[in-house]
């Protein structure tokens, strides 16, 4: 992506992980949710992703 771009959501990659960032050290409780998400084969909070399956360490749940 070039400089300036915005990615299809309208976010550019480091205002996504500033929102991120943001979220998670300003809420005590926001670690949780986000571990669980991994568990189960999704990372982020402002932009939701698919993470992919040799990154897991458990196989992914069904779709």
């Amino acid at each position: 992506m070039e400089a300036g771009e915005a990615d299809i959501d309208g976010f550019d990659d480091q205002f996504v992980d500033l929102l991120d960032t943001t979220m998670a050290e300003s809420s005590p409780g926001a670690a949780r949710p986000l571990a669980i998400l991994e568990e189960r084969g999704w990372r982020g909070w402002t932009r939701i992703e698919r993470v992919p399956a040799h990154r897991l360490s458990a196989e992914l749940p069904p779709s």
